[in-house]
């Protein structure tokens, strides 16, 4: 696993502009930190982590950050490999129904 120090630039620089996004956003809505903390049911360090775009914070807690905010449509947005039609080209036929742990050798 990759050090959190040696991110890509590009995801460093997505995750400092989604924080300013979602900063920029409740201020918009005039929501104090801890007010949308609260609604998001997480610790207002947490929230004031998502808004500097730290890459430790839990997806779940973005999520909730977002939702707080009545962004939830964003989610599809977020979620949606469909959307990579490479993707699905090259796997639609490939990938299987269900996948099957290993076993060991005896």
């Amino acid at each position: 696993m990759k050090s959190i120090k040696s991110l890509p630039f590009i995801v460093e620089d997505s995750l400092a502009e989604l924080g300013e996004r979602i900063s920029l956003a409740r201020r918009a809505r005039r929501i104090t930190q801890p007010d949308l903390a609260a609604k998001a049911g997480i610790g207002l360090s947490t929230l004031s982590a998502v808004e500097r775009g730290a890459p430790t914070v839990q997806i779940g807690s973005v999520l909730m950050v977002l939702w707080a905010l009545g962004l939830e449509g964003t989610f599809d947005t977020l979620s949606n490999l469909g959307s990579d039609k490479e993707l699905v080209e090259l796997m639609a036929d490939t990938v299987p129904l269900t996948v099957h742990a290993k076993r060991k050798p005896r």
